[in-house]
């Protein structure tokens, strides 16, 4: 059962001393803050799509392709879910003419670019009001908070953008319309319903702030040469590429972006001119560098290794730079970042350029894995392979090398045993050990092994293993022992 408290209408003064009004009352009664006036005059404008149109033939989703109309109306949107949007508008009304002017605007871009499709609109001082009344199939534009309460009134609770248990517990208490709300107390909300839904509440009603995360287009960078007469030669393609290089820098820059892979496209046929097939008529090349960056000299350095093996099969006429992969630029300067000497950065340069010139695969580099066998602990993965750098080198991982050798042998190879003396190519001495190694005890065949570190007459030092499962056996082993790796 409600309290007695429940007949005091909600955001309202009740009777009583000004103690009671206080506690009762979500209104404040301290002055606001002009930053706190500035966010709650906003207008916001909600578009919901009920049923979402099926886009052929491209990654973008229907909110998303309103996303980018809308971006002609104001800079601040915001997806709610898949199938909703929302945006300021109040700092466009002055441009556009009012908001008819705004409606207008939105409804022909809709239009065009996802044609009669089924929506619904509503604007109102509060983001969240805003999606209710469109997510609730209605239509309204209101422009002052105080008309908020007469007009989410007859908004069913099951339409709200909480938890479903709490809608749940909504409907037990008889609550199915917002009105019913309006009728309780503001404390007796979050005692009841958590504060989470009171928070909710009071955004619907204008009564405290919005923050909401603005939406982004996805960045792409798309630029062209045209040559006025055909490029037979590969210095006139990098001249022309080098251009194209730099324009690219400066654009990446001016928006603190930096990128790992580049797409250049040839056009060898002529303007004007008809080919038969337009296989023939285009070629692509693809500079990967493993860590992103921004600096045309080493794209340009990279390109000129790949066409230097580049055979065209005719005359360029035209040349197109495409950047898919934008990331945000990171400076140098953090802690990660100070680890990494300028060895390591001129090291990553010519890594970059054996890449290019052998191919993806063609450097390969090692992976740490969270594994106390040796075998599993490394794995050998390309070079150009986006990995994060927690993940390389990690201090949490089974597997250091400062205890095993990078150089491993696979399989094992075992050892000769003369006169009860380890040989390989000559007697070894053990310097240190044994370090027990036991894992994998459930699969069929479980490791458990005894690791040294030996030398032979040559200065060679080995790491050898005492298989134990083998030696525990009931059938007797002539290979006990085994060499698995060298130390360098």
């Amino acid at each position: 059962m409600l309290s007695r408290r429940q007949n005091q209408p909600f955001a309202r003064t009740p009777r009583g001393s000004a103690r009671a009004a206080n506690r009762h009352s979500p209104q404040p009664q301290v002055p606001r803050s002009r930053a706190v006036r500035s966010k709650r005059s906003g207008l916001w404008y909600a578009i919901y799509f009920p049923e979402l149109p099926d886009i052929a033939h491209s990654e973008t989703s229907a909110t998303s392709l309103a996303a980018q109309h809308c971006q002609n109306i104001s800079d601040y949107i915001s997806l709610d879910g898949d199938d909703a949007l929302v945006l300021e508008v109040s700092r466009s009304l002055r441009y556009f003419g009012g908001l008819a002017r705004i409606r207008q605007s939105i409804e022909s871009g809709i239009a065009s670019h996802l044609g009669h499709t089924q929506y619904f609109q509503a604007v109102t001082p509060s983001a969240s009001a805003s999606l209710l009344i469109a997510r609730a199939g209605q239509e309204a534009a209101i422009g002052t908070p105080e008309d908020l309460r007469s007009r989410l009134g007859s908004i069913p609770t099951h339409t709200l953008a909480i938890d479903l248990r709490v809608r749940r517990k909504l409907a037990q208490c008889g609550l199915f319309n917002l009105r019913d709300i309006w009728r309780l107390p503001l404390t007796e909300l979050r005692i009841r319903f958590g504060r989470h839904f009171s928070d909710y509440i009071e955004n619907c009603l204008g009564l405290r702030p919005e923050s909401r995360p603005r939406w982004q287009a996805k960045a792409e960078y798309h630029e062209s040469f045209d040559a006025d007469h055909g490029l037979h030669s590969v210095q006139q393609i990098i001249s022309a590429c080098e251009k194209l290089l730099h324009q690219l820098e400066a654009f990446l820059k001016k928006n603190h972006l930096c990128t790992d892979r580049l797409e250049f496209l040839f056009d060898y046929g002529h303007r004007g001119q008809a080919t038969d097939s337009k296989s023939d008529q285009h070629d692509s090349i693809t500079v990967n560098v493993r860590k992103a960056g921004r600096t045309a000299r080493l794209f340009l350095l990279l390109l000129e290794t790949q066409l230097a093996e580049k055979t065209f099969a005719g005359e360029v006429y035209s040349i197109t730079l495409q950047v898919r992969h934008l990331a945000h630029f990171q400076p140098e300067g953090g802690y990660q970042q100070k680890q990494r000497t300028a060895a390591d950065r001129h090291g990553s340069h010519l890594l970059d350029t054996l890449a290019a010139k052998l191919g993806s695969r063609g450097v390969q580099r090692f992976l740490l894995q969270q594994d106390y066998c040796p075998e599993f602990a490394t794995r050998m993965v390309p070079y150009l392979t986006s990995v994060a750098e927690d993940d390389v080198g990690s201090s949490d991982s089974a597997y250091t090398t400062s205890h095993n050798p990078c150089w491993l042998l696979q399989p094992p190879r075992p050892l000769v045993i003369r006169h009860q003396q380890l040989h390989y190519l000559s007697p070894l001495t053990l310097l240190r050990g044994p370090r027990r190694i036991e894992t994998r005890w459930w699969q069929d065949q479980g490791i458990r092994r005894d690791y040294y570190v030996a030398a032979n007459a040559q200065g060679l030092l080995l790491w050898i293993y005492q298989d134990l499962a083998r030696n525990s056996s009931t059938q007797p082993r002539q290979h006990d022992w085994y060499l698995h790796g060298f130390f360098g």
